[in-house]
C-alpha cells in the first residue's frame, strides 16, 4: 500500500510542475471562493469591443466621460515595448600584428 502512495505522489509532483504558476494560484483562489481579476485580459476584451464598433468612436467617447466623472481614466494602449539592446562592438581575437 505504502509503494502505491509513493508512487501517486510522484505522480501528482510531476502533475504539479507542468501546471502554469498563475494557473495554480487562480484554482487556489476559486477553492476558497475568491474570485481572481485578471486586468490584462480585461483592458484586452473592451479594447477589442471598442474597436469593433462602428460608431465613430461615440460609444468610446462617452465611455470615457462615464469614467471620468468617476475619477478613472481609460488607457487602452498597450505597454511600450523596451528598447533594443544595444549592439556590441565586434572584439578583436588574438595578437595584431
Amino acid at each position: 500500500m505504502s509503494d502505491l502512495r509513493k508512487t501517486v505522489l510522484l505522480q501528482i509532483a510531476a502533475l504539479r510542475q507542468t501546471i502554469d504558476a498563475k494557473v495554480l494560484e487562480r484554482a487556489k483562489m476559486a477553492v476558497f471562493g475568491k474570485i481572481p481579476y485578471d486586468q490584462e485580459g480585461a483592458k484586452q476584451a473592451v479594447a477589442n469591443f471598442l474597436e469593433a464598433r462602428n460608431d465613430g468612436g461615440v460609444f468610446r467617447h462617452k465611455l470615457e466621460q462615464a469614467l471620468q466623472q468617476e475619477g478613472v481614466t481609460l488607457d487602452l494602449s498597450e505597454p511600450e515595448p523596451p528598447p533594443p539592446p544595444h549592439p556590441l562592438k565586434p572584439r578583436r581575437i588574438g595578437r595584431i600584428a
